[in-house]
């Protein structure tokens, strides 16, 4: 497609990250991954969490790359596999671990972590439980910032499986018809659950169906940190001169099930033992270690300076009582969070 070769030609003739910022998103990377981490085994330990985890381990280039090509004013809607959103934007650790262990004090008060969790004052949107309709909301923001010309961009990710719904046509034909100043970016892990995308859909590349919103659309390599940077960045400065969306497909793989509680024993296992030697992680420490910008000894370093956050920001949440909800006035009609005892 001519258009998707107009934006993969701005990214290729753009000078890379200087080395601080580099390192910078290696640590970004390094905290994605030990937070994570740390929320999968304190979750299969039973601990009292609000609902499922949505996991985006083995994706973390996607939000890192993504997150560093904006502006502090830009906004963006995370998908559900969006805690490197959170992370890389800013959000505290112990803000984040007060609300996945249910405590006052947490964001939206308990109430499924993951989808309704907007932190305003880092640009975070809240997502949805209605798979795609964050691209919906989106566009709104969208269109207010265009009304209001506040020069900012809006992002909104989402995975493979909500682009066959009518919330993405719907959000796709009017951010294109509008020319709205908004970004919309797949984490294509190639599973709906456990449904392969390639068993849905025709198209080989989903990036293709910006063609018939008449925008640009390009498909890349998800887990290559700085190609995501660049393509990003690009199609960031488009939306922010006035040219409208375009859609980045980033083809990527999780590491585990669909959630926590998913013993992913439809995938198989020659995909997953591929996509962990195609680590974002790894691969980019090699390429800075390669570049002389990371030294061995830093990468720990980055490791036990995140874990040590991490358990500081837990041991912070812990002391803050359970949250009752009883005392939630929604909790009236229905459970206040996924799991919590009714």
């Amino acid at each position: 497609m001519a258009m998707a070769a107009d934006v993969a030609g701005q990214s290729a003739n753009r000078a890379e990250p200087g080395g601080e910022t580099l390192v910078r998103m290696m640590e970004q990377l390094v905290l994605v991954r030990e937070f994570e981490s740390k929320c999968e085994s304190m979750w299969k330990a039973h601990e009292h969490m609000v609902g499922e985890y949505h996991l985006s381990l083995g994706q973390e280039a996607i939000a890192v790359g993504t997150c560093a090509a904006l502006d502090p004013s830009d906004l963006i809607c995370p998908s559900i596999r969006g805690m490197g959103v959170y992370l890389c934007r800013g959000t505290p650790l112990a803000t984040l671990m007060t609300t996945f262990l249910d405590r006052e004090g947490g964001i939206s008060r308990g109430r499924w972590a993951h989808w309704h969790s907007p932190v305003p004052e880092r640009g975070i949107l809240a997502q949805t439980g209605m798979l795609g309709s964050g691209l919906v909301t989106s566009v709104g923001v969208a269109l207010a910032q265009k009304y209001l010309a506040t020069g900012n961009v809006v992002v909104a990710m989402l995975g493979d499986g909500a682009t066959s719904t009518g919330y993405f046509h719907e959000g796709m034909n009017f951010a294109a018809f509008r020319q709205l100043p908004i970004v919309v970016i797949i984490e294509n892990n190639q599973y709906a659950v456990s449904t392969p995308i390639s068993s849905v859909v025709r198209v080989k590349e989903l990036s293709s169906r910006a063609v018939g919103y008449g925008i640009p659309g390009i498909t890349i390599d998800g887990n290559d940190l700085l190609c995501v940077h660049a393509t990003v960045r690009d199609a960031v400065l488009r939306a922010r001169r006035g040219d409208g969306p375009t859609l980045v497909e980033c083809m990527t793989y999780r590491f585990g099930g669909s959630t926590v509680k998913d013993a992913d024993k439809l995938r198989p296992t020659e995909e997953k033992e591929a996509a962990r030697r195609n680590c974002p992680v790894k691969r980019f420490k090699e390429l800075l270690s390669q570049r002389g910008v990371l030294r061995e000894d830093d990468y720990g370093h980055m490791v036990s300076a995140a874990r040590s956050q991490i358990d500081s920001a837990e041991q912070q949440a812990k002391r803050r009582p359970v949250l009752d909800a009883g005392s939630d006035p929604l909790g009236t009609f229905a459970p206040y969070a996924e799991g919590a005892p009714v």
